[in-house]
């Protein structure tokens, strides 16, 4: 090959970056290295390759070899072209981007499914320009198979998981901040916050919780304060509080300020009490007044939200009996939806649902039906345990029982959970 003769290569050709991992590479024929990473340029739709980073055995500099001298890429070499090669031995340029360590195994964020993934293999092809792109990125877990030569294995796999995508264009996907001690060159903190600027908060606090905490920092760092505010009251409760205990107070003020005191109460009654006094004293003082009403509440004991009208019966009554009687039952009543079952005692036996009732065989007594495991208050509960209950196993009320098992009262759901979340908003 004559020095500065184009190099004609096949356009449109589909290569993974793993089977070119290790490949042995040749100039004239004669073995000089593997290929160990290929380095990038990232450009406006998808990475370029510029260099080969060849390993040359017994030597601590590699080759680096420009994209333009590559002749060829087999099943088993990659042939360069023969010239002098001692120009090309150094180490990557500084800022250079290895695209192995830049994403390879490595977790992105799925823009069109939003979910983070994993990436485990890289989708190159050859354009008409001859330029070498990294086109698609591929999280099915096949890269070892190709990696060692079991190509037709992969092939074969995949062919019986059509329906399953694996890949996704590199415009669908975007990187996330590095990890501590992970130095990920070529990482645009603005691309991120474009990427995320465009989800609803719900799809971004799912993979907010997917990541480790130093990125929801970065993450929360960059959002504006009404989408950072509006992610945080769809996040799980012990990931709010550690996000909110490590932003800058400036930061966490802001978030918390946009939120109803009903959400800034939940979030801040799960973090240390210094650091919430801290925060509401920096917090306007009309929205801090209604959220620390709201926090001394939390507090109050359930039974001073209880109520005694709700329905009782016996766990003999006849099932066709109660069903005609129920409109009288449920008169004047504050919970309707449920039938509690007890004993001579008032000792809480069961629980109806008025659905069972109605779909039930006429003949049935209320104990063929009741569910006897049941989820109670005790006259020790607060407010702020009684919304907890309600959250996990979503009631319509929860009864009330002293040490005895004796029923006290009914808690019905509307009245805690619209206290909690909308009083004084």
């Amino acid at each position: 090959m004559i020095e500065g003769e184009p190099i004609s290569r096949p356009i449109n050709v589909s290569i993974y970056f793993t089977e070119l991992l290790s490949k042995k590479v040749t100039a004239n024929g004669k073995k000089i290295g593997k290929l160990q990473d290929l380095l990038i340029i990232e450009t406006l739709r998808c990475p370029e390759v510029t260099h080969f980073v060849v390993n040359q055995r017994g030597r601590e500099a590699p080759l680096i070899i420009p994209w333009e001298k590559v002749l060829s890429i087999h099943e088993s070499t990659i042939a360069v072209v023969s010239d002098f090669l001692s120009p090309y031995e150094h180490k990557p340029a500084e800022g250079a981007i290895r695209l192995q360590e830049y994403i390879l195994n490595k977790k992105v964020i799925d823009l069109k499914d939003h979910e983070i993934k994993m990436v485990h293999d890289l989708h190159l092809i050859i354009n008409m320009f001859n330029k070498l792109l990294v086109f698609e990125v591929d999280f099915s877990n096949l890269n070892n198979l190709r990696r060692y030569g079991l190509q037709w294995l992969a092939k074969f796999i995949q062919s019986g998981n059509e329906e399953e995508v694996s890949t996704i264009p590199w415009n669908d996907i975007q990187l996330l901040p590095p990890s501590p001690g992970e130095e990920k060159r070529g990482f645009n903190i603005k691309s991120l916050k474009k990427s995320l600027s465009r989800m609803h908060p719900v799809d971004l606090a799912d993979i907010i919780e997917d990541m480790d905490q130093d990125q929801r920092v970065v993450v929360f760092s960059e959002l504006d304060t009404s989408m950072a505010s509006d992610t945080l009251e769809e996040i799980a409760p012990p990931i709010q509080r550690e996000i909110v205990s490590v932003l800058t107070r400036e930061k966490a003020v802001a978030v918390i300020n946009e939120m109803t005191p009903g959400q800034a109460a939940d979030v801040l009654e799960g973090i240390p009490y210094d650091e919430a006094r801290d925060i509401l004293d920096t917090m306007t003082a009309e929205k801090a007044k209604k959220v620390r009403s709201i926090l001394e509440k939390s507090e109050e004991n359930i039974l001073d939200y209880t109520t005694t009208r709700f329905i009782m019966l016996p766990p003999d009554a006849r099932v066709e009996t109660v069903r005609d009687e129920y409109p009288r039952l449920a008169r004047d009543k504050d919970v309707i939806m449920y039938l509690y079952i007890v004993d001579d005692s008032d000792i809480l036996r069961g629980i109806v649902d008025i659905k069972e009732l109605l779909q039930a065989d006429d003949d049935a007594n209320l104990i063929d039906i009741m569910v006897y495991e049941m989820i109670t208050l005790t006259t020790e509960s607060t407010l702020k345990e009684a919304a907890e209950e309600f959250t996990r196993y979503d009631f319509r009320a929860l009864p009330v029982t002293d040490p005895d098992g004796k029923i006290i009262g009914v808690v019905p759901y509307r009245d805690i959970m619209k206290l909690r979340h909308h009083t004084n908003e």
